[in-house]
C-alpha cells in the first residue's frame, strides 16, 4: 500500500449528512476536483450519518459492486465502480494526492485473488481474475462510529459518468422485497466421486507425499428468477453473524459472495494478526449436545493434528516479516451457526518495511485450504479436484495505508444470473473417514440450505 508517498484526502463537509444529500454534495465538487497525474488519484469526502451498508449497495446500479465487514462490523466499507485497477504490490505504486491538505480518510483498495492464480480460469470464473486490486470510484466506509461517503478521481476518470452515478445514489432505486426460489439442482461430485477423491488422497498421504490436503466440493442451485448477488448477502449474513462478509461483482448478476470464518491476515501499523481455523464438529441441537460435540473437537487427536499443521505454517509465515511472534498456548471453540471449529490466533511484530502483499504472499494458501506441505497439496490438488476453484479460498479482503483486513474466502458460492454454485472443503489427512468428510461438507454447506428451504 501506499505508505511515505500517500498523503490525506480533503474532508468537503464536517458535518454529517444522509447519504443521499453526501452524494450530492460530492457531485457538486466534482469539477473542481484537480487533475491528478498518471498512476495517482486524488479524494473527497463527507460525513455521512448511519446507514444501512447492504440496503444502500442493493439499491446502487449494478455491475461493479463490491464489499467486505469484519466480523464484530468495525469495519465495513462498500465500493462503486473502478477507479483504478492494478496488480497487488503495484498498486501501491499509485500516489494518493491532496485536494486542500486538510486530514481525512486514506482510501481502501478491495482485493481478490483465486486461490490458485496458476491454474487455467474455468469460464465460471471469467472476469474475477482480471481485478485482483481495485480503487472503487465510489466509496462508503464505516470505522467504528465514523462512516464517510467518498469518490476516487484518476486522470483517466470521466467525471460526467461519475457524477451520473452520484446522482442516481441520491435517488437509489427500489428493491423487491420478495426473494426468488432457490432450489438445489446437483452436486457434480456425487457421494461416490467424493470417497473416491478421498481414497486418493489418503492413498498419497499414506505414501509420505504429503500430511494433509484438503479437498473442496460443489452444490448446485436454481432460482425462479434472477439473483441479486447483494439480497443473497443479506440473507447469509442473518444467518450467520460470526463472520467476514463479502462480495465481489464482476458484471450485472455475476458475483462472488460469502461469509466465512477465517481470517488471513489483519494488519494495524506495524502489528499483525493471523488465524488457524481447522478441525470442525456441526452445532449440537441443543446447549448440551452442543457442548459435548465441542469437547470431542478439543479432545480428538485427529483434529488437533490437523490443526497444529496450520499453526505452525502461519507462525513460520508471519516470524519471515517479523521481529517476534506470539501464539495462543491452546486451540479454543469458533462457534458459528451451523459449524464450529478450532481457532489459534497468532500475533506478530513487523519489521520496517513489510507490506500487505508481503503479508499475504507470505501467508497464502494455508494448510486449512490447501493441505501440507502446500506446494505438494498444491499440485495434488490440480489432478484431483476437476474445477476451478477461483476466487474460493482465496485472499478477498481490503488494504489502505492506514491497515487492511484480509479473509480466506470460504463459506462462499458464485451466483451467475438465476444460478448459484456453492463451495465447501475439509481437511485430509491420516485416519479420514470419506463418509465422515462428507458429512462434514455438508454442515458447512448448510447455509446455502437454509436460503433453498
Amino acid at each position: 500500500m501506499p505508505t511515505a508517498r500517500s498523503t490525506r484526502p480533503a474532508i468537503l463537509d464536517d458535518a454529517p449528512a444522509s447519504a443521499g444529500a453526501a452524494a450530492l454534495a460530492l457531485a457538486a465538487k466534482l469539477d473542481g476536483l484537480p487533475r491528478p497525474r498518471e498512476r495517482s488519484f486524488v479524494r473527497a469526502e463527507v460525513h455521512v450519518e448511519d446507514v444501512d451498508f447492504l440496503r444502500w449497495l442493493r439499491g446502487a446500479p449494478a455491475g461493479t459492486r463490491r464489499y467486505f465487514r469484519d466480523r464484530q462490523g468495525k469495519i465495513e466499507l462498500a465500493g462503486l465502480g473502478v477507479a483504478a485497477r492494478d496488480e497487488p504490490g503495484l498498486h501501491a505504486e499509485w500516489a494518493q494526492l491532496p485536494v486542500r491538505g486538510r486530514v481525512g480518510t486514506a482510501s481502501a483498495w478491495f482485493l481478490a485473488l483465486p486461490f490458485d492464480r496458476e491454474r487455467p480460469r474455468d469460464a465460471a470464473w471469467r472476469g474475477f481474475g482480471e481485478l485482483p486490486c481495485v480503487l472503487p470510484t465510489v466509496e462508503l466506509r464505516r470505522a467504528g462510529e465514523h462512516a464517510t461517503l467518498a469518490v476516487n478521481v484518476t486522470a483517466s476518470t470521466d467525471r460526467g459518468r461519475v457524477r451520473d452515478l452520484l446522482t442516481r445514489l441520491a435517488s437509489p432505486s427500489g428493491t423487491c422485497a420478495v426473494e426468488p426460489a432457490l432450489v438445489r439442482q446437483d452436486d457434480p461430485c456425487d457421494e461416490a466421486g467424493w470417497m473416491h477423491s478421498v481414497d486418493a488422497a489418503l492413498a498419497r498421504i499414506r505414501g509420505g507425499s504429503m500430511r494433509k490436503v484438503v479437498l473442496a466440493r460443489r452444490r448446485r442451485y436454481r432460482a425462479s428468477s434472477a439473483l441479486d448477488p447483494v439480497a443473497v448477502l443479506s440473507r447469509l449474513a442473518a444467518r450467520e453473524s460470526r463472520g467476514f462478509r463479502f462480495l465481489v461483482e464482476v458484471a450485472v448478476g455475476r458475483a462472488f459472495v460469502g461469509v466465512t470464518p477465517e481470517r488471513l491476515v489483519s494488519r494495524t501499523g506495524a502489528s499483525a494478526r493471523s488465524e488457524a481455523v481447522a478441525g470442525t464438529r456441526p452445532r449440537g441441537v441443543d446447549a448440551v449436545a452442543d457442548r459435548l460435540l465441542g469437547e470431542s473437537l478439543l479432545a480428538s487427536a485427529k483434529d488437533r493434528t490437523e490443526h497444529e499443521l496450520v499453526v505452525e505454517r502461519v507462525r513460520d509465515a508471519l516470524a519471515s516479516h517479523a521481529e517476534s511472534v506470539r501464539t495462543d498456548p491452546d486451540p479454543r471453540l469458533l462457534r458459528l451457526a451451523y459449524v464450529q471449529h478450532l481457532l489459534t490466533r497468532v500475533h506478530a511484530d513487523l519489521r520496517e518495511g513489510t507490506g500487505d502483499v508481503d503479508l499475504v504472499d507470505a501467508l497464502h494458501p494455508t494448510p486449512a485450504v490447501a493441505g501440507a506441505p502446500v506446494t505438494r497439496a498444491i499440485d495434488a490438488l490440480r489432478e484431483l479436484e476437476t474445477f476451478d476453484r477461483g476466487l474460493y479460498a482465496g485472499p478477498l479482503g481490503v488494504m489502505s495505508a492506514d491497515g487492511a483486513e484480509v479473509a480466506v474466502a470460504i463459506r462462499s458460492a458464485l451466483v451467475e444470473g438465476d444460478r448459484l454454485t456453492a463451495f465447501a472443503g475439509a481437511g485430509i489427512v491420516e485416519g479420514s473417514d470419506p463418509a465422515e468428510e462428507w458429512r462434514e461438507t455438508g454442515h458447512k454447506l448448510l447455509a446455502f440450505e437454509r436460503l433453498a428451504s
